[in-house]
């Protein structure tokens, strides 16, 4: 099902002509090394940039967020230690050191803190890349759900899709950043792990389980109500959206930094639709009334791409895969669109670009991937099943 990793692998585009495949088996600190050593190249990548974009957007130099991420190690240990385990072995694996690779995985923690910062202060600061468009669609027989994931056009470089087997619980697959736990993924138990960033004023970078941590708490869960209650239950550091799908149901659940109450959970059910970027869409008015959600100014194309997204996928009479792609490859408000491309009149870190494009079939545990924009990008079926089975 996997091809074999080929890094250099290029399209015309300059972007990578196929996915680079990781797939990891053992402890943690086994799979952490695996994962390092597959993806050193890309880990090294990111760190250049990311010292270049903590600078920019939150005047973060590399020391200060490699200190900052070590102040997170005693939530983490106390939540999930596997995760420090793994985290140490990626840093083996690509001979880097543990802050290193513990600072990449508080990306969002160091960058929408120090944004949330500069607008409280009154100072707007550089523009931050567009993020990602997410969808749940019931209206079928069998549900198809998926999203974009927009980020800063180096990512291109650094995408990867990690296959885990661990020792315990369920395998999973994410398409993630090299050297990052999990982004986007569905795992053996039939769950499905969608996401969007949000930000709000309560956004300051305190202690607590980091936004790319939990995705992989939740893709190693048993069940969606299982995934739902390590939410609940994690003291949290940043703002987040998490779009669960399993059993023909989906729940989207917004959180803010904090605890169980600051959580708001949408239930959809068979024959709903559901679509979520990166603003807050609840209509908990307590939920609501806490904090200022700073998503529509730092990220300005949110409420428009959700608009979009919703007017395109009620054109469609029943969800199909097709007819999702073309929503995803969609061009209005160019080039900040669904379908997100670096302009050009921009600063290199303050484009965006959409980096990866799922459309997933649960049921039949298919992730139809296209790695760079949809528009262009050929979308080639992953089947999972064989794998989730441990028959590949």
């Amino acid at each position: 099902m996997t091809a074999e990793p080929n890094a250099e692998s290029q399209n015309a585009g300059g972007l990578p002509a196929e996915p680079l495949f990781v797939r990891t088996s053992g402890s943690p600190l086994d799979r952490g090394r695996q994962y390092g050593t597959t993806t050193r190249t890309q880990v090294l990548r990111s760190l250049e940039h990311y010292e270049r974009v903590y600078a920019k957007f939150a005047d973060v130099s590399w020391d200060a967020a490699t200190a900052l991420a070590e102040t997170f190690v005693p939530v983490i240990a106390a939540f999930d230690a596997d995760h420090l385990e793994e985290m140490q072995g990626i840093a083996e694996g690509a001979g880097v050191t543990f802050p290193d690779v513990l600072a990449l995985n508080l990306r969002t923690e160091i960058l929408f803190s120090g944004k949330a910062r500069k607008i409280a202060a009154g100072a707007a600061g550089p523009t931050a890349p567009p993020e990602c468009t997410a969808f749940a669609d019931l209206r079928g027989p069998e549900p198809v759900v998926g999203q974009n994931w927009d980020w800063i056009p180096f990512a291109h470089g650094t995408v990867v899709v990690l296959e885990t087997e661990p020792t315990n619980g369920p395998r999973w697959v994410s398409v993630v950043e090299a050297g990052l736990l999990a982004k986007f993924g569905m795992n053996s138990a039939g769950l499905t792990v969608l996401t969007n960033a949000l930000v709000t004023s309560l956004d300051v970078g305190s202690p607590g389980m980091p936004y790319h941590l939990l995705l992989r708490a939740l893709l190693e869960s048993e069940s969606l109500e299982a995934a739902e209650e390590k939410l609940r239950s994690a003291h949290r550091s940043s703002s987040a959206n998490y779009l669960l799908v399993g059993d023909g149901r989906a729940v989207d659940v917004e959180t803010r930094p904090g605890g169980a109450d600051d959580v708001s959970v949408h239930r959809v059910g068979p024959g709903g639709l559901f679509v979520h970027t990166n603003h807050f869409v609840s209509d908990d008015s307590a939920f609501a009334s806490t904090g200022t959600d700073l998503g529509p100014t730092v990220m300005a194309d949110t409420l428009f791409r959700r608009g979009r997204t919703l007017e395109l996928a009620e054109r469609m009479p029943q969800p199909t895969v097709a007819g999702w792609h073309e929503v995803l490859s969609d061009h209005g408000n160019f080039p900040e669109a669904v379908c997100c491309h670096p302009n050009p009149a921009e600063h290199a870190l303050e484009q965006g670009s959409t980096v990866a494009s799922a459309v997933i079939e649960p049921e039949r545990q298919i992730m139809h991937l296209a790695l760079g924009h949809p528009c262009t990008t050929p979308r080639a079926p992953y089947g999972y099943r064989p794998f989730f089975k441990g028959l590949a």
